[in-house]
Parts: C-alpha cells; sequence; structure tokens
C-alpha cells in the first residue's frame, strides 16, 4: 500500500484568536494565541515593547475559540478552549514542568441539534461560575464551573451542585478546577459518556479501548502501577437549553452581583431582518433560562455585530455605523461613527471599563472612551466618544497587554505587536513600506498612462487627507493567510545565487506549478533527484495589506563579489589588527587603518592573497595583496589568527610558520625535520594551539608561547590520518583539550586529550552499528559496501551540548552528542545523516551571535541547535534543560557546487562568507540561520493578489490582482464615481469589449459602477518591480493563470483543397518564423514560448453567474520592455483553471472542458486589432496564429481545478468530486459507406487521414465531494514498485484473512494506478486512484469506471492550491534509498504551507503508521481530545477513520521525546500495559470492526482495521528503536 506523508513546511499563520493574562506566572503579561489546531504562549517584556515565544502546543483538534479567565483562588489564570468538532478543554501552565496541562476536557455534542453556520459563540460569567456555548441552532449550552477550593461558593448553592477534584495527576498549590461532566465514575459509565484517558506513572495515556482491560488488571502483571484519573461520583453535567432564537449574532454574559444569578445576553436577527437582544437569567436548581422582562425588545442597526458587557448590567452593541448602549430601564444612548464593521475589540482597562479598543474591516483602530455617572446607586453610561487611533492590519482578534502595547491578530495581513501613543506620529515613520510599494506601482501606471483605480492619485489623496496616527508598530510577525495561490520557482530562477556548475532547464519548459487552477504532468516531476525544487512565492493577505510571499527552505546567500578561480583547494579569512606596510602596486594600505581583512586562497601550486582595509567607508574594494613573511610559493594547509589577532599561522606541506602582523616578518617556523619526519599533511589551526598530522601517522601538538612555536607532543598513530581538529567546546572561554583525528583504513574518529595526546575515549566509529545489521535487511536494504571515509571532523558546542561531528566522503555526516567532565568523554548519543552525495567539509561560523556550522559540499547545509527545544523537548527528562541533549536542525544552502566556506569578520560586510562554488570564488552575505525565510513584497492597498505564475525562459511573474473600488477612507462618493467612470472611459477606447455592446456598458457603468476592477501585470523576478501592467475591462475578473510553451499545429483543411490552399500560399509566409518568437532551432521553431495565459470571468450587474469570460494570451518583450497581449478568445462562463497540456492548453469553463491549441490562420484571414495603448502595453494580435478550439467534454457541475498525468486529465468539480478523462488522438478514417449519420461522415470524409483529438471520460467518483483543489501523485519509481505490497502478517490478521482470503488479498494487491489527490471544502484530503484496465476486466468484480478511495485524511484547513514540485533538494539517502519522496506542495487558507511526499515501501509505510497510531493512542497532547476524531474523515454526509496518510507533524514529535519514552512507545507501552489483555482487547475490537463487512469493500477498509491499536513495532515488524529513529530523522529533511 503506497502511504502519503503529509507535514508541515511552514505551519499555519492565521491568528483565529488571542487573549492575555496571568498565564505562566502571577505577574508574567503573557499573550496566548490560537493558530489552526496550535496553540503559542509569549510573555511581554514591557521595558522594551518584545514578545518572547515560551513554546507551542498542537492539540487534536482545530481551535474555535479562546477565552482567559482568572479565578479567584489560583495564582495564574486558564484557558478555555474550543474545537470546531464541538469538543472543549481547560488548559493551564504547570511552572515546574514548564509546560500547559489539561485541567478538563469534554464534549457538547446534540445528536439532532443542527449545528450553527457561522463560527460558535463562547461567553464566559465574569464571576467565573458558568460558561455558555452556542453551537447548535437554538440550543446553548451550559457548563457549570466548579472550584474545589470554594465549596460554599454563590454559584454551588443556587444550582444545588457539588463539586469534585481536579481531574488528572498534575497537582498544584493552587486551587483546581472543573467544568461541566468531563469524567464518570466506575458506576455511571453508561450514564455519563463523557470518558477521560487516564495518565500512566511514566507519562503515557492509557489507549480508550484498554482502560477496562487495565481497570481489572490494576497493572500487577507487569510490575508497573498505573496511575488513574481521579474520579467523582457526584458528577454534574453539561445542561443544553433551549432558547427562541435561531439566528444568533452573540452572546455576552451581562455584569452583575456575587449573590445574583448569571444572566446574559443574547444578539440575534429576527425574521424582518432586523437585530434585536433579548436577555436570559438561569433560573431554578435545573439551570432553566427566564427571559428578563425588563429588557423590551429593541430594534437596532441591522449592521450590529457585536456585543459588549458594560458595569450595571448594560451592554454597548456595535455595528458598521453606530455605537448603542442598551440596558433595563434606561433610555438607549448612540452615536455614530466610520461606517465599516467592527471586527474585533478589547479593553484597556478592566477595572473602569472606560476606555475600549475597536478594529474594523479597512484596518482603522479607534478609541472608545466611556464617562459614567451615578444612577440609582449603579454606574451607568452617560457619554462616549470615538477617536481615531490609527491604521493596522485588519484585525481577526484584538488584544491589549501592558504600557500600551497590542497585539493585532489577523487572518488578512502580519500579525503586529504596536504601541499607543498619547501624540501623533508622522506617518512617513509608519507607513514607509506601503508608500514605497504605492510608488512603484503609480510610476507604472503613469508611464503607461492608465489611471487604475484605486491606485495611483486615488491613494495620494487618501493618504493626504489621513491624520497622522498614535499607533507605533513595534514587531511584525509574518503572515501568508490567506494563502490563494502559489507557484514554485526553481532554485536557480528567483534569484542569481547558483553555480555556474549547476545546469538549467529547457527553454521550452515552464514551471510546473505555475498554472493557477491545475497542476501540469506530474509523470517527469519529482522522479529525479533534486528535480523540481526550490521557493515558493504565494498570493498572500488582503484588504490594506496584500503582499506576495517567496517562501524559501533554508539559507541563501546574496552574491556580493565574484571572481574566477580554478584549482580552488582551501580559503580561510582572517582580520588582522594592525595592517602594516605592503606592496603599494598590489593595494594601498594604510597604516593607520585599524583593521585588514585577508582572503588566503589555496591554490594548486601556490597561495593567493586577496584584502582590504577597513573602516572601508560605503564601498569595499577587493584587491591582490603581496605580503611578505608568507609562503606563497606552494599551497598553505591552513591559516588562523594566535596571539589575539597579532600573528598569523601559515602551514604548508613543508612548515607551519608563525607571522608577525606588524611589519610581516616570520617570527618562528617549525618544519617536520625537529623529529624526523618530511611532510605535513593536515593541519587544525584554533588560535594559539596548532595540530597537525606529519606523514600521515604522527600527530603533533604545538603552541603559540610569545611569539614562538613550541612543540608540547607527538605521538604516532597504528592507522593513517584523514582529518584532524583542534577547536575548543568552550569557544572563546577557553583552550581546546581534545584533539579529534579521523582515521583513513579503520573508518573511525579518535579523540587524544591534551597535551600528552593520550587516547581520551574508545575510538568513534563511524561504521552503521552492528545491532541494527538485521534490521536494516529485515526492512529490504541492500548493503552499500564498504562505508566511506572521513574527511571532515569538528569539535564544537551547539545549544548546550558538545558534539563530535564527522563529515564522509559520501556526504553523509555523523554526530556524537558527548558528555565531557573531569572523568572522561563520553558518548551520549550517535546519529548520522545524509546531507548530500559528495565529500563533506565542516567549517564553524556565528550568525546573528550564535555559533553554526557549515556543512560545505554538492548540496550543502548548515547545522544549528533548535532554538525552542526547551518548549517542545519532553519534560519527563529529569534535571534542568543543561542536561538535555540540543537538537540538531538542518537547513539547506540555496547554492549549489560549494567546495569550501570560510567566515568573514569584517566590519564593512557583516555576516558575509567567503565561498569556493565551482571555479569561482564568492563574497556573499548569508541569511539568518533558520529553516524557512518568508520575504515579503507589498502590494497597493485594496489590491488584492489572486493569481500568479512564473516564467522560467523570461524571468519574470505574472500577477493578476483585483482592486476593491468600495474602499479607500476620505474620498467622497462624487469624486469616487467620477474617476471611476473616467478611467474606465479610458480603457474602454483602447480595447475593443466583445461581449458587450460600448452604449449598453456605458449605460450599466453609469447605473451601477463595479465595486472591483481586475488587473494583469507583469514583475520582475529579482526584486519584484513592475515592468508593465493593465486593467481588465469592466466587470472582468481574473480566474486562472499559467505560464505555457505553446505547440504551433497546422490549420486541417479538406484534402480536396489541401493541394490548391499550398499553391496559393505565399512562400515567404510558409517559410517565415513565427515572428520573432521562435528559436532558431528546428524543435524550437514550431514552439511560442514563454506566454502567459490568463482566464476571466464577466459577471454583468444583475447576475450571479459568468455569462462568459476570455482566455487572453501575452508575452513579455524583454527587449523592446513592454507587454504584448497577443491573442483573446471569448468563452462562455468563467475560466477557472488552466493547465498547459502537450504543447497545446486545457482549460475549464464552468462544466466544460476544453482542449485549445495554437493554430495557423487560414490563408487572407488577419488579425482584428492593433493598438498600442502605452509604452508598456501593447494590443497586437499575432498576424500568422490564433486560438482555436480543438475538443471539448462536459463534466459534471463547474470544473474548479484540473491536473494531468500523462494522457490522463483529473478534473475537480465543485460538487460532483473529481472525474478522470483521457486524451486520445485518433486518424479519421475514409467513408465506408452508411455509419448512420451521412452528414457527419461525409465531413469526416473529407478530412480522411488527417489527425484529430478528443477527451473520453474514463472515471469518477460518485460521491459528492465539493472540492477546492486537486493534484496528480506521480507514479512511484520503478524499483520501487515491488515494495508497495508487504506481506501482511499472519499474527495481527491471519485469523481474518482465512474467512475471507479472497478480497481480503485483492484489498491488499488491488490493480490501482493513476492516484491523485483532492481536497475538499471539509478540510479533508482524499487519495483516489483509477482501476487498471486488465484488473476490471479479470471478473474480480473491480469497476473500471469507478475512482476507488485509496486514503481519507482531516487536515483541518483548507486547501486552496496544490503544486508539483518540493521545497529542499531530493537527495535519496543510502538507508532509505528514494522510498519517500517529496512530490507536492500545498497551500491552505489559514498560510500553511505542507509538503506531501509518497512513501513507496509498503513495509516502510506501515512502519511509520504504526509509529503514528502509538504516538496518538499514548502521548497526550493538551485537551486530551481524541486523535481518531481529529484526523477522521468529516464531512456534511459522512464520517470515517483516516487511513492511507502519515502525520509528518505527529510523527516527527518522536524525536522530541526522551529515549525512555521512545522506548515506550516503540514498544506499544508493552511494559506497561498487561499483554494478555491487551490482546484480548485488540482482538475482540478488530473482530467486531470486521463483522460490520461482508466483504472488504476496498484497501482503506483492511488500513483502518489495522490501524485501530497500538501494537509492538519491534515485535510487529522485526525493526529496532534506532532504525525507527534513523528513519524520521530523515523524514524531517523532507521539508
Amino acid at each position: 500500500m503506497q502511504y502519503q506523508y503529509v507535514v508541515s513546511a511552514h505551519k499555519a499563520s492565521s491568528v483565529l484568536a488571542s487573549v492575555s493574562g496571568a498565564f505562566t506566572l502571577p505577574e508574567a503579561t503573557d499573550l496566548v494565541l490560537a493558530k489552526n489546531n496550535r496553540i503559542e504562549v509569549h510573555t511581554l517584556t514591557a521595558a522594551t515593547g518584545q514578545l518572547r515565544q515560551v513554546g507551542d502546543w498542537a492539540l487534536n483538534g482545530k481551535i474555535s475559540t479562546l477565552h482567559f479567565f482568572h479565578p479567584s483562588d489560583r495564582l495564574t489564570g486558564c484557558i478555555l478552549v474550543t474545537s470546531e468538532k464541538f469538543q472543549f478543554a481547560v488548559l493551564s501552565w504547570d511552572a515546574e514542568e514548564q509546560r500547559v496541562v489539561t485541567e478538563s476536557t469534554g464534549e457538547f455534542t446534540e445528536v439532532t441539534g443542527r449545528p450553527t453556520t457561522e463560527t460558535k459563540i463562547v461567553a464566559v460569567d465574569p464571576l467565573n461560575r458558568v460558561i455558555a456555548v452556542y453551537a447548535y441552532q437554538g440550543i446553548v449550552h451550559l457548563l457549570p464551573m466548579d472550584s474545589a477550593e470554594d465549596p460554599e461558593s454563590a454559584w454551588r448553592k443556587i444550582l444545588r451542585l457539588r463539586g469534585r477534584k481536579r481531574l488528572g495527576s498534575h497537582q498544584q498549590s493552587q486551587g483546581s478546577l472543573s467544568i461541566g461532566s468531563l469524567a464518570t465514575s466506575n458506576s455511571d459509565t453508561e450514564k455519563w459518556p463523557y470518558l477521560v484517558r487516564a495518565p500512566m506513572a511514566d507519562g503515557l495515556i492509557v489507549p480508550s479501548y484498554l482502560q477496562s482491560a487495565v481497570s481489572n488488571s490494576h497493572g500487577r502483571d507487569k510490575g508497573k502501577e498505573v496511575a488513574h484519573a481521579e474520579r467523582s461520583s457526584n458528577i454534574y453535567p453539561i445542561m443544553a437549553r433551549y432558547i427562541h432564537e435561531l439566528k444568533v449574532v452573540d452572546i455576552q454574559f451581562l455584569h452583575g452581583e456575587a449573590d445574583e444569578l448569571p444572566a446574559f445576553a443574547v444578539l440575534y436577527e429576527d425574521a424582518n431582518m432586523q437585530r434585536q437582544v433579548h436577555v436570559y437569567r438561569l433560573g431554578d436548581s435545573q439551570g432553566e433560562l427566564q427571559p428578563i422582562s425588563e429588557w423590551t425588545s429593541l430594534s437596532l442597526e441591522a449592521s450590529a455585530a457585536k456585543l459588549i458587557a458594560l458595569p450595571g448590567g448594560n451592554v454597548l452593541v456595535a455595528g458598521d455605523e453606530s455605537l448603542s448602549v442598551i440596558g433595563p430601564d434606561r433610555q438607549p444612548l448612540g452615536m455614530s461613527k466610520r461606517a465599516s464593521a467592527v471586527t474585533a475589540w478589547t479593553w484597556i482597562d478592566t477595572d473602569s471599563y472606560e476606555r475600549l479598543l475597536l478594529a474594523d474591516e479597512e484596518g482603522e483602530l479607534s478609541l472608545v472612551v466611556l464617562q459614567y455617572a451615578d444612577s440609582k446607586g449603579q454606574q451607568q453610561v452617560q457619554d462616549l466618544f470615538v477617536e481615531r487611533l490609527g491604521n493596522t492590519a485588519v484585525a481577526s482578534s484584538l488584544t491589549y497587554l501592558d504600557a500600551g502595547c497590542v497585539y493585532v491578530g489577523s487572518h488578512c495581513g502580519d500579525q503586529m505587536l504596536v504601541r499607543l501613543h498619547t501624540q501623533p506620529l508622522p506617518r512617513s515613520v509608519v507607513d514607509g513600506a506601503n508608500q514605497r510599494a504605492l510608488h512603484m506601482w503609480d510610476e507604472t501606471a503613469e508611464s503607461a498612462k492608465i489611471l487604475a483605480f484605486p491606485l495611483g492619485d486615488a491613494d495620494n489623496v487618501e493618504s493626504q487627507t489621513q491624520p497622522n496616527t498614535f499607533v507605533e508598530t513595534l514587531e511584525l510577525h509574518e503572515n501568508l493567510a490567506p494563502l490563494v495561490d502559489m507557484c514554485v520557482v526553481g532554485i536557480g530562477e528567483s534569484n542569481n545565487r547558483t553555480a555556474d556548475t549547476m545546469t538549467t532547464e529547457s527553454e521550452a519548459h515552464e514551471e510546473s506549478g505555475s498554472a493557477s487552477g491545475g497542476v501540469e504532468d506530474c509523470r517527469s516531476a519529482g522522479t529525479q533527484p533534486g528535480g523540481n525544487y526550490g521557493s515558493v512565492v504565494s498570493c498572500s493577505g488582503m484588504h490594506n495589506t496584500p503582499g506576495l510571499r517567496v517562501v524559501r527552505n533554508g539559507i541563501g546567500i546574496e552574491q556580493l563579489f565574484s571572481v574566477d578561480i580554478s584549482g580552488l583547494l582551501g580559503l580561510w579569512s582572517l582580520a588582522v589588527a594592525q595592517p602594516a606596510s605592503c606592496d603599494s602596486r598590489a593595494m594601498d594600505i594604510d597604516t593607520d587603518d585599524a583593521r585588514l581583512v585577508l582572503l588566503v586562497l589555496s591554490l594548486v601550486d601556490r597561495t593567493l592573497l586577496l584584502g582590504w582595509r577597513e573602516p572601508s567607508g560605503e564601498q569595499v574594494d577587493v584587491a591582490e595583496v603581496a605580503l611578505s613573511g608568507w609562503r606563497l610559493g606552494e599551497p598553505t594547509l591552513a591559516a588562523g589568527l594566535a596571539s589575539g589577532r597579532r600573528h598569523v599561522v601559515q602551514a604548508t606541506s613543508s612548515a607551519i610558520v608563525l607571522i608577525d602582523s606588524v611589519g610581516w616578518t616570520v617570527q618562528a617556523e617549525w618544519v617536520p625535520g625537529e623529529i624526523g619526519l618530511s611532510a605535513i599533511s593536515a593541519v587544525s589551526v584554533s588560535g594559539d594551539q596548532v595540530a597537525a598530522a606529519i606523514d600521515g601517522r604522527t600527530i603533533v601538538y604545538l603552541e603559540v608561547r610569545q611569539g614562538a612555536l613550541a612543540c608540547v607532543g607527538h605521538r604516532q598513530l597504528d592507522n593513517v590520518v584523514s582529518c584532524i581538529d583542534v577547536h575548543s567546546w568552550h569557544g572563546v572561554a577557553g583552550p581546546a583539550t581534545h584533539v579529534a583525528v579521523g582515521m583513513w583504513s579503520v573508518n573511525d574518529v579518535c579523540l587524544l586529550a591534551l597535551p600528552d595526546l593520550v587516547t581520551a575515549a574508545p575510538a568513534l566509529s563511524l561504521r552503521m552499528p552492528q545491532g541494527l545489521a538485521l534490521s536494516a535487511s529485515a526492512i529490504g536494504l541492500a548493503s552499500t559496501g564498504q562505508d566511506s571515509l572521513p574527511r571532515s571532523v569538528l569539535m564544537c558546542t551547539l545549544g548546550n551540548t558538545p558534539y563530535l561531528l564527522a563529515g564522509l566522503g559520501d556526504g553523509r555526516l555523523h554526530q556524537f552528542a558527548l558528555s565531557v567532565d573531569a572523568d572522561g568523554v563520553s558518548v551520549r548519543e550517535h546519529k548520522s545523516i545524509a546531507l548530500g552525495s559528495g565529500p563533506l567539509g565542516l567549517t564553524p561560523f556565528v550568525n546573528h551571535g550564535s555559533l553554526n556550522v557549515f556543512a560545505s559540499s554538492d548540496h550543502s547545509a548548515v547545522l544549528f541547535a533548535d532554538k525552542h527545544q526547551t518548549a517542545h523537548s519532553d519534560a519527563r527528562i529529569s534535571g534542568s534543560s543543561s542536561s538535555r541533549i540540543s537538537k540538531l536542525m538542518y537547513a539547506n544552502v540555496d547554492v549549489l557546487g560549494i567546495k569550501r566556506m570560510a567566515p568573514i569578520d569584517s566590519l564593512g560586510l557583516p555576516m558575509s562568507m567567503c565561498l569556493a562554488v565551482g571555479s569561482q570564488m564568492w563574497i556573499g552575505l548569508a541569511d539568518p540561520v533558520q529553516r524557512l525565510h518568508i520575504r515579503s513584497f507589498a502590494l497597493p492597498r485594496w489590491a488584492t493578489p489572486h493569481r500568479i505564475a512564473h516564467s522560467s525562459t523570461q524571468g519574470v511573474y505574472a500577477v493578476a490582482t483585483i482592486h476593491s473600488l468600495d474602499t479607500g477612507g476620505s474620498l467622497t462618493s462624487t469624486a469616487r464615481e467620477s474617476a471611476v467612470w473616467e478611467r474606465f472611459a479610458l480603457i474602454e477606447r483602447n480595447v475593443q469589449h466583445q461581449a458587450i455592446s460600448s452604449k449598453s456598458l456605458y449605460n450599466m457603468i453609469a447605473a451601477t459602477p463595479p465595486a472591483e476592477v481586475g488587473r494583469f501585470t507583469i514583475m520582475d523576478s529579482q526584486g519584484m518591480d513592475v515592468l508593465a501592467s493593465a486593467l481588465l475591462l469592466t466587470y472582468e475578473m481574473p480566474e486562472s493563470l499559467c505560464a505555457a510553451s505553446l505547440r504551433c499545429l497546422q490549420r486541417p483543411i479538406p484534402n480536396a483543397d489541401a493541394a490548391a490552399e499550398a499553391q496559393e500560399a505565399p512562400a515567404s509566409l510558409a517559410n517565415s518564423s513565427h515572428s520573432g518568437n521562435l528559436g532558431e532551432s528546428d524543435s524550437m521553431a514550431q514552439m511560442l514560448s514563454g506566454v502567459f495565459v490568463l482566464g476571466t470571468s464577466i459577471v454583468p450587474p444583475g447576475e450571479d453567474d459568468a455569462r462568459s469570460g476570455r482566455i487572453i494570451i501575452c508575452a513579455w518583450d524583454a527587449t523592446q520592455r513592454h507587454m504584448r497581449i497577443m491573442c483573446t478568445f471569448e468563452v462562455v462562463g468563467a475560466v477557472y483553471a488552466l493547465v498547459p497540456f502537450r504543447g497545446m492548453l486545457l482549460a475549464a469553463a464552468n462544466g466544460q472542458l476544453m482542449l485549445l491549441g495554437w493554430q495557423r490562420r487560414a490563408v487572407g484571414a488577419k488579425a482584428n486589432y492593433t493598438t498600442k495603448v502605452c509604452d508598456s502595453v501593447m494590443f497586437m494580435e499575432d498576424p500568422d496564429y490564433e486560438l482555436v478550439l480543438l475538443c471539448s467534454q462536459q463534466t459534471q457541475i463547474t470544473a474548479l481545478s484540473i491536473s494531468v498525468s500523462g494522457d490522463y486529465i483529473i478534473v475537480g468539480d465543485i460538487m460532483s468530486s473529481a472525474s478522470l478523462y483521457r486524451y486520445e488522438e485518433y486518424v479519421i478514417p475514409a467513408s465506408s459507406g452508411n455509419r448512420g449519420n451521412l452528414q457527419q461522415s461525409g465531413s469526416e470524409a473529407a478530412f480522411a487521414g488527417q489527425i484529430r483529438h478528443r477527451l473520453v471520460p474514463v472515471a469518477r467518483d460518485y460521491s459528492g465531494v465539493w472540492t477546492t483543489a486537486v493534484a496528480s501523485v506521480p507514479p512511484p519509481l520503478a524499483q520501487n514498485t515491488a515494495r508497495l505490497y508487504p506481506n501482511v502478517i499472519d499474527a495481527e490478521t491471519g485469523f481474518l484473512a482465512r474467512q475471507n482470503a479472497t478480497s481480503y488479498e485483492r484489498a491488499f494487491r488491488g490493480a490501482l494506478q493513476e492516484r491523485f489527490v483532492v481536497a475538499d471544502a471539509y478540510n479533508n484530503i482524499i487519495r483516489m486512484a483509477r482501476a487498471e484496465d486488465r484488473a476490471a476486466g479479470d471478473g474480480s468484480g473491480v469497476d473500471s469506471e469507478r475512482l476507488y478511495v485509496e486514503g481519507r485524511w482531516h487536515l483541518g484547513d483548507m486547501v486552496n492550491v496544490v503544486r508539483q514540485g518540493s521545497l529542499v533538494m531530493d537527495i535519496p539517502d543510502p538507508e532509505f534509498p528514494g522510498f519517500v519522496r517529496p512530490v507536492l506542495i500545498y497551500g491552505t487558507l489559514h498560510g500553511a504551507i505542507g509538503v506531501i511526499a509518497s512513501v513507496e515501501d509498503g513495509r516502510l509505510g506501515r512502519v511509520l503508521d504504526r509509529l503514528q497510531i502509538n504516538m496518538a493512542h499514548l502521548i497526550p497532547t493538551p485537551g486530551l481530545w481524541d486523535y481518531g476524531q481529529w484526523r477522521g474523515y468529516s464531512s456534511d454526509q459522512r464520517t470515517s477513520q483516516a487511513f492511507g496518510f502519515l502525520d509528518g507533524d505527529l510523527i516527527e514529535q518522536f524525536l522530541d521525546l526522551s529515549p525512555e519514552t521512545q522506548q515506550l512507545v516503540f514498544s506499544g507501552g508493552s511494559t506497561l500495559l498487561p499483554g494478555e489483555a491487551v490482546a484480548e482487547a485488540e482482538h475482540q475490537m478488530k473482530s467486531e470492526f470486521w463483522a460490520s463487512f461482508s466483504r472488504v469493500e476496498a484497501e482503506g477498509d483492511v488500513a483502518v482495521f489495522s490501524q485501530m491499536a497500538v501494537s509492538d513495532i519491534g515485535q510487529r515488524e522485526d525493526v529496532s528503536l534506532d532504525y525507527v529513529v534513523r528513519l524520521v530523522e530523515s523524514l524531517t529533511r523532507l521539508h
């Protein structure tokens, strides 16, 4: 069975909710964020205005709401979290364990209830007595809250409910909390179905299906005592109460006295579309709701959307245009405000409730000031004022922290931490980045004479009329949401950071990920190592913060300087403290300069010195330097600084020289002859310490002492030395205590203690551990023969762990985590990973204050310690955080073929490095060391990016944007309408509108001005500069976009006219090339390369659907510097998807799948128009070719997306799932009598012998799935085909297979091909496959017209786009060669970017599947929500268990566990659980599952069946724990 491994490369960045309070410490100001299914905890440093991340945790459910409440009897507060699947949990912070723990958990479900169409509404009583949840229409769930240390609370007296102790084993000194029906007593299991999994003594949890078995045995079989959850016999239920209102907009509890019953207000919309407020109060002990008669029915603004509780039992109602204060026995108080819907609010002062912050849908932040007066013994609002503060991203959540700091969480733009000021700030300081973006687009609009609205003058007028801002931006955090579209750009195509040895793609090939709404042919993508990978450019943001995001995995290096140097063997960088005179002909150096930066280049037969002086001003001049004292006539083996930069050490094969930097004289020299040897083979220099290998076997240790080289000791080894290192584990804090030596013959690394060079520890073997040989063979790996040899060793401390790193000649890196103390050196952990395929060179360097290691190879990488390991590491490891082994992370470098690297210590070029790349020497600037880099390019406000494509041949991007005309602040309506008419009239004079006549179009615009306008722009791929831009027609919106290379087709003509037309055709036309767009070669002479194809829709006013659309072909002419619109093709309906296909074009227009071709015009046919609008845009149809319809096929309802695999085309429908079509070419046969349609046969006879095209329906999925994206999965590699279906395990499934052997075998080995992935609107991913033709005809019951489901999985986020490609180089791991291949990249609504990889080894996938199940069943997560329910397939039609997919985010958490916990998970908890009870429970559960099926319906049923229980992975699959660890480590390199 082929599994799909799904893992997040960039987790969701959209903030759904945010709260603040004292969560981690009583005096702390903490910020808690909800991002999809994760919560992040940050702490504010008020003095500096910075947020420090404490950690983030994943929950088994998508978070719907987040609320913070602080019980009076606790030092810190709690968080109430609800999920979209009707679950809730109360979380708190364990200060001792430094993690989030679960206080209470449960569900609020109604079998017969109808879920609300909007998001769930949760309200918490201000006195922490009850929680109200509105998730079903007309039903409010009440969750009573109980404090165990407050037994006489007023709320308990009123409801006469007794509390219970806190759930779980995490006891704290402060009060405990219980909410709702969270656990069950032993006697009331059937009455109260809310079960909680019981924690075990070692931090694991007992799977729910084993709780009864464990309870009966009490864990005595294994000698372990199992800790159970505390269960009280006095449990009170979650109360579901009906209310009259069905369309509820908001709910808020009212402020009241402690002796009053809780009351809440309901804002709802009645049957007359009017908004009103009703108030309910909790009544008797049964929790019945009683309407409050004092609140009369009061009609509010039709757009009222927010309720805000005020003192005195009043509420503030916020609408789009007004604010109203209403309450019992008082007159409403209201005032108008700026017309915009309120999206979020927060109180600045919760003690007086006088200052309130509001954020609206246009990004405006406003302050509401309320004035109170005493009325009848209560504080009543007498007046309120609104003051505009400034502009931010459109807020989805707003949280006031402290000291004027406000966190603005957004779904539409970057997250912001801002500070409010009492005095206005200059707008130039705040909006500098946005103004630069506007200026860029304004210049383009002016040069093109296309006055695009709201760009250009409109935005300038708006910015001039806006007052100064009171909002200062302190921090910005990148947000990719909403990610609407993206394209995958090859590593060398979006920048100039590639080596000269890197191969480029064919000019005719365009980006496979550039087709909006579809994916190109997958059969050639990703099949070769290092194929289609690179960066992702996404359309992100909307409203007032739109932009493009360039997401790149790894470290980017910006080339600053390069020079061609052949034969470069090594390089070093030295920053000398006091430069002296040198050859003035080579370099003019002033003796008063403070520093001299030298680059030491070792060539085949000499040494070359380059350098520059510092301070150097704004420009750095690199020149060759000739310095005395250097041995320039021979290659250099090593170079370094000594004596605090006063001396330089140069080592060659003949001598080690100490050179004085003042005068450049030789201070000391050491030659091998002093100890009777001849040549130096390897050297390492670190400060005043030098270690060298002489004649291959003798180790010499030297020290720089008072300007001399002292030979401290030497020792002869038994084996030849390959590499040596003398760096210190203490860095600059102390000298090295050991020398690391790599051996050629024995493939070992030994540590020698200084200064005596005695063996400090047993030799560290670089071979695979012998204990893993059986496991490797069991998994099917072939022996690789002799292991490669060490080429580089390095001792360093990463994080808090001393490491010994060894790089081998085959690109594999061995890392030894060491324990270094007075007792000696011992190995704590040994891991290995394949970073490349060539020899590895290891160089330490400092980047932004952190020590990292550069591993240079054909595919270089940077090693660094995980900065957030403290939050993610297994908290059950004893001791302080320094006792944990720092986890190493790997970031790819986007420059290929780096042979050597040296960090440059330069004041003028900070964070720079010198690189040997191919036959060049580079000076480059490195990005900050992290795995994923995001670069933002702002677009003008209200210009939402909708589609993007990239042309590798032209090196440009095409971006389709939608500009909103209904926003813009202070422009008057008259000015706005005039501007719209004037600008559209200008466009209509230059472009013929073929869908609507000019007169009717003018009348439409006058009657209904358009709210949006589409725009098409060509942008440079280097700096995202606008090259050309043009507006679309009125009411025309962009829908799809792709880059394509079209094959020039000949026009089909009747056979009788072929000869005559050939004679009449001009010779120049027959022999001409294609208008300058064709290459010189014969193959390219028939291609139209590097064009963009745009699909649009036209929706006139008064209509809901598009009645027409256009396909527009345009190209960028780099020579003439203009965009040429070459062809327009009208279609019926909207063009939702475009995909290049075999030199032709596939288009989906409403319910039609069309195949279009670039075909020669008929003789004598002329182009319709040639118009030059401006210098950068030209409307000129191609004189020789046109776009024609070759064939079409009716789809189901509306086709939204297309993907291609060979001759097969998969189409995703808006409501009818996916359909598969096959492209065929056929030759029209000669006429052979009457074939039923004489007219048709006669027409065909005229074209007999010519080729025609057709699209043939093959199969479809008959279930109703609302698809959002489809993508073809590349077929498995040929060598992996036999591995897809491993043998079944008889001990696990044998008794079932014997009962139904035929269907069972067919389910495991079904002949399926043409696999593809379908994403739906319910946040699910489905993998489907077509049945092989021969399997459909063998009598096995396989339906060839049906698409079979191979996997279902709930992602938890809506997938908008799926593209072919990978973020990383696909380097086959020698231990797992080509078994797991990244093939797809997806982007989601909430800003996540993920990787889908194919696991092409069935047994390897089964091992990962078992690990996934064990992790899900045994490892607790915050909230303790059920993992199966979280990942189970869920839609409006069906729910089922997940199968066929592997959760990479969960599996990779296995590496964060302690070794002890890893062993428990690997064994399935067999050391803690009674084996007989587990086996019996598993057998019973699986038998019941199998009995529900009369036969095996599909392979997925077997997969679900085999995944239902924990298992001992080593026993079931015959693998070791170390093997599984190495397997998971290799998976982390997929993203």
